[in-house]
């Protein structure tokens, strides 16, 4: 067998509706707080007063423009980064997560256990081995046909 090498980035639509919802999320809440000049009944529970209330909106606007924040930083970073998944007769290398420099290199040796993890639409390709755990999502590749030849090629290489 030889090395096969698998394109590591983020979908950019994805990223870019993220930014445009969060982005709107703030400027709403933001506003919310702003004019805000009566409190807030939380699912008939939790019950504010008017300054917690505002309190409360400028919370959520704030966590709206992090999520924006990394939503451009991600965008930012896979428009500069060509980063790979590569997989060797005797390894797997992988880019720890979208937002780190480091590459993980993975003997099959040291592999315990893998598996496909599904959450809502994405799929995850999960692999233990001594020392920690490796997570790819099918969304990072450029196509789910990429990631099910990458789940195939793995499973191959690791097996023989």
């Amino acid at each position: 067998m030889s090395e096969i090498r698998f394109r590591y980035k983020p979908k950019l639509t994805i990223f870019i509706l993220a930014v445009v919802f969060f982005g709107v999320c703030a400027g709403l809440m933001a506003r919310a707080a702003i004019i805000n000049d009566r409190g807030l009944v939380l699912n008939r529970i939790i019950d504010m007063s008017t300054q917690s209330a505002t309190i409360f909106y400028w919370v959520i606007t704030a966590a709206s423009l992090g999520f924006v924040v990394m939503g451009l930083a991600a965008l930012l970073k896979s428009r500069s980064s060509n980063r790979e998944i590569i997989l060797t007769d005797s390894s797997i290398t992988a880019p720890k997560n979208l937002f780190s420099k480091v590459d993980l290199t993975v003997s099959f040796d040291s592999v315990t256990d893998f598996h496909v993890q599904s959450i809502s639409k994405t799929r995850l390709l999960n692999i233990e081995y001594v020392g920690g755990k490796l997570s790819i999502p099918d969304n990072m590749l450029p196509s789910k046909s990429e990631f099910d030849e990458l789940l195939a090629q793995f499973k191959l290489r690791l097996n023989g």
